[in-house]
C-alpha cells in the first residue's frame, strides 16, 4: 500500500512538471490590477514595437510548440519572453512557474520571473526572485540569450543587465533608494565593456533618481555631471531617446516647459504611450526634486494615464502616488 501510494505520488509530481503549458492566450485578457485598483487589461493585437503582430503570433506558436514538446530553460526562456512582447504577463510568469520546478537554479528564469512579478506590482516576490538569481550568478561570467528563429531573433541581451536593472526598480518601487541605487550601479557596469550606451543611459538616470530622491544630491549630481554620452552616439541615425533627454533636464540643458512628448519612436517598447508615460514621469521627478509637489502631482496623473500598464514610468507613478497622495484617487 505504501509502495503504491509513494509510486502514485511521484507520478503526480512528475507529470506536474512536465506538463504543458495552457492553451496560448488570444483576445483581451485581465492580467492583474494596479496599484491603484484599476484592472491591468491586455488587449487583442497590442503592439509594442516590438515585431508586427503576425510575427509575434507565430513566433508564440513556434515556442509553445518547442516548450510543449521538451522543456529546457532555453525555450522556456524565449517562451515566456514572447508572450511578455505579446502582453500576456500572467500567462508569461506561468510559463517560468512551471520551467523553474524542473530547473530550480536557472538564474536566467528567475531574472524573468522577477520582471514579470514587478510588471505585475508583486514588489517583494520579485526582488526575492531577483536576489535568488543573483545569489546564483556571484562569481559568474556574464550570460546573454539566446536567440529565437531566423525570421524573429530577438536581442542577445545581457541576463545580468536586466537582472540587476529590474531589482532596481522593484526597489525603488519600495522608496528603498540606497539599494535601488546599488543595483542601477551594478546594471550600468554590465555595460562598461562593451559599451551598450542605451544600456549605460537608463542605468544612470534611474541610478540618478536612487541618489537624488534618497537625498544624496551631491552623489547624484557628480553621476550626470560625468554623463558626456552624445545624442548622435546613441542614435546615429536620429531620434530622440527618454532617458538621456530626461538626463539633459535634470543637468539643466533641458527646459521643463518644452520637455513633454507623445511621440512613438518607432523603436521597441518605445511607443507614443511610453515616451508619454516616461516623459511625465521625469518631469514629475523634476518638480519633485524642485519642491512643487502640485505640479508634480499632475505629472504623475498624466504618466498613469496611459492604456499601456507595463512601462516602468507606469509602474513607478503608480508607487509614487500611493505613498505622496494616500486615499486621493488620480
Amino acid at each position: 500500500m505504501l509502495k503504491t501510494s509513494l509510486t502514485a505520488a511521484l507520478l503526480a509530481s512528475a507529470l506536474a512538471i512536465a506538463a504543458p503549458a495552457a492553451a496560448q492566450p488570444t483576445g483581451d485578457s485581465p492580467q492583474g490590477t494596479s496599484l491603484l485598483g484599476q484592472p491591468l487589461i491586455t488587449y487583442a493585437n497590442r503592439n509594442a514595437n516590438v515585431a508586427p503582430v503576425e510575427t509575434l503570433a507565430r513566433a508564440a506558436r513556434d515556442a509553445k510548440a518547442a516548450f510543449d514538446a521538451g522543456m529546457t530553460a532555453d525555450n522556456a526562456t524565449w517562451y515566456g519572453r514572447i508572450l511578455f512582447y505579446q502582453g500576456y504577463t500572467k500567462e508569461s510568469l506561468a510559463v517560468y512557474d512551471a520551467a523553474l520546478k524542473r530547473f530550480p537554479n536557472s538564474a536566467k528564469l528567475l531574472r524573468h520571473r522577477a520582471h514579470r512579478l514587478f510588471s505585475l506590482r508583486q514588489f517583494d516576490a520579485s526582488i526575492e526572485a531577483g536576489l535568488k538569481a543573483d545569489k546564483l550568478y556571484q562569481g559568474q561570467p556574464l550570460e546573454r540569450e539566446k536567440p529565437g528563429p531566423d525570421y524573429f531573433k530577438g536581442d542577445p541581451d545581457i541576463v545580468q543587465f536586466y537582472l540587476y536593472y529590474h531589482l532596481g526598480q522593484a526597489y525603488f518601487a519600495k522608496r528603498d533608494y540606497a539599494n535601488a541605487a546599488k543595483y542601477f550601479t551594478k546594471s550600468g557596469e554590465t555595460s562598461m565593456f562593451d559599451r551598450d550606451l542605451s544600456n549605460e543611459t537608463a542605468s544612470t538616470y534611474w541610478r540618478y533618481l536612487s541618489l537624488a530622491r534618497g537625498g544624496n544630491m551631491i552623489e547624484a549630481q557628480k553621476l550626470i555631471d560625468g554623463y558626456d554620452v552624445r545624442l548622435f552616439h546613441l542614435h546615429p541615425t536620429g531620434g530622440s531617446d527618454v532617458y538621456f533627454d530626461a538626463i539633459q533636464l535634470f543637468k539643466g540643458n533641458r527646459a521643463a516647459n518644452t520637455f513633454f512628448s507623445n511621440t512613438d519612436s518607432g523603436r521597441a517598447f518605445a511607443t507614443a504611450d511610453a515616451t508619454a508615460a516616461s516623459t511625465s514621469y521625469s518631469l514629475a521627478n523634476y518638480h519633485l526634486l524642485m519642491g512643487n509637489r502640485d505640479e508634480a502631482k499632475q505629472w504623475l496623473k498624466r504618466a498613469m494615464s496611459v492604456d499601456a500598464w507595463s512601462f516602468f514610468a507606469r509602474i513607478q507613478a503608480e508607487a509614487d502616488w500611493v505613498a505622496l497622495f494616500p486615499g486621493e484617487k488620480p
